[in-house]
């Protein structure tokens, strides 16, 4: 099944285009005429302009209900294909989709405009006389392996009412088009105001041509793809990016001692194992009060047996796997020679726990690398954070009373746009402001009638 997503009134030919995984191969289709685009949505604009918010929520909760049961057909192809494209297991896939989907229910989309707008119909008219206008049409440009990553953005978007022009990731491209099949049979006027298909990074003439039609873009990818998009935004068009991230985590001595290593390592597995540690989101790296480290470390290695059997790790391609085995190498070398180091890992790359006293420089990502560093306090830990800063996105922090609220402010100020339990780290909500900025109320212009005698009259 196609990969692309054209809406009905799409009538013109396009360019076939080819993603292929291994043997496997997607198809789709990518228009010419990026005017005739821009004429589309804008008409399809005009449509989502008079669908009262709560309607638009209401059909994206009614498409998400039915994609939150895992034998729903499409739900099912996706998956499928999903694995053989980022090589995860179909578990893997499910619980990211299940954590995903589950934000797009209508009470947590309905909390995120109340906590950005304030009133939610602001966006359908003037409320207190105060409205809010969101884009006519937004382009994004979406990256990465992360399954259901696309909603979030797209949701937006449409919950602005803003028709999209959706770059689908070459790494997961099966997930937008076939959400948005299932969003067509529910409510065809939300469908229809995206366009979604794909382009090669480097094919700066499409996206120029994208980049015409739209009055906001939005970026995900790494910090040069992101800067290549930055560079050709026009001065008059809103611009979101999502960049390059890491994430730690943050374990107290009386955060340990509440829970026991046991469970704490049960939390750490949790979210170095979901979507196989390669979300923004995911920990490399867990800075645990030394006097627990060891403990911690040893549950771990079969909390993280536990987590590979009941959601099994995808498979690696050659070039990730020797990465793996020569961070392997590199902490066994370091476990041979300090008696603080010590690593547990099966003869397969299922996972990997490393012990170590040291924050060596992060080399590689993901695939269930386990790290714990053992640190003398909490303070030390958000000081070995600091040369991260400007990357630093989520932290999931074991602290409790004001150890706790301490800590949390202090990682607000390094750079953190998000402070979860450990064990969530990878289960953002939408009411979270994603890397730190309002991401409904950052796509909408205000309109203020003040001064004026009709505001007082009934």
């Amino acid at each position: 099944m196609t990969v692309s997503w054209m809406p009905d009134w799409q009538t013109a030919d396009g360019v076939p285009f080819t993603l292929a995984s291994g043997v496997h191969e997607w198809r789709g289709v990518r228009p010419t005429d990026w005017a005739a685009v821009g004429d589309g949505l804008r008409a399809a604009h005009e449509e989502l302009r008079r669908l009262p918010v709560r309607r638009i929520v209401e059909a994206i909760d009614a498409v998400v209900d039915l994609w939150a049961k895992r034998d729903f057909t499409a739900r099912r192809a996706a998956v499928r294909d999903a694995a053989l494209v980022t090589g995860m297991s179909e578990e893997t896939i499910d619980r990211a989709l299940d954590a995903e989907l589950g934000n797009l229910r209508a009470e947590s989309l309905l909390a995120a405009l109340t906590r950005e707008l304030g009133d939610p119909e602001v966006l359908d008219g003037f409320r207190g006389g105060t409205t809010a206008v969101g884009p006519r049409t937004v382009l994004a440009v979406f990256s990465g392996n992360v399954p259901g990553l696309p909603a979030r953005s797209l949701v937006r978007a449409l919950l602005v009412k803003a028709s999209v022009i959706a770059k689908i990731p070459a790494k997961e491209p099966h997930f937008t088009a076939a959400f948005l099949r299932t969003l067509h049979d529910v409510e065809p006027r939300l469908a229809d105001a995206v366009v979604a298909t794909y382009w090669d990074r480097d094919d700066d003439e499409v996206l120029d041509a994208a980049l015409g039609q739209a009055d906001a873009v939005i970026a995900y990818g790494g910090d040069e793809a992101c800067a290549a998009i930055r560079a050709r935004v026009r001065s008059h068009q809103l611009y979101e990016e999502h960049g390059h991230k890491l994430s730690f985590g943050i374990v107290s001595a009386e955060y340990a001692a509440l829970h026991g290593p046991a469970e704490v390592a049960r939390q750490i597995a949790a979210d170095c194992s979901e979507f196989d540690q390669h979300a923004c989101l995911s920990p490399q790296v867990y800075l645990v009060q030394e006097e627990h480290a060891r403990a911690i470390a040893e549950h771990l290695a079969t909390a993280m047996r536990r987590e590979a059997r009941d959601s099994p790790p995808g498979a690696i391609d050659a070039q990730d796997a020797t990465v793996l085995q020569h961070r392997r190498l590199v902490a066994e070398w370091r476990a041979a020679t300090s008696d603080a180091s010590e690593v547990w890992a099966p003869d397969g790359l299922e996972w990997t726990v490393v012990l170590d006293d040291a924050l060596m420089p992060l080399s590689g990502a993901g695939n269930r690398v386990a790290r714990i560093v053992a640190v003398p306090d909490v303070d030390a830990a958000v000081d070995a954070m600091r040369p991260f800063a400007k990357h630093l996105q989520n932290v999931g922090l074991g602290a409790v009373g004001e150890q706790f609220r301490r800590t949390a402010r202090e990682l607000a100020v390094l750079g953190a746009s998000r402070v979860s339990a450990p064990g969530s780290m990878t289960k953002p909500s939408m009411v979270w402001r994603h890397d730190g900025q309002p991401r409904i109320a950052g796509l909408v212009r205000w309109c203020d009638v003040e001064l004026h005698p009709e505001l007082d009259r009934p």
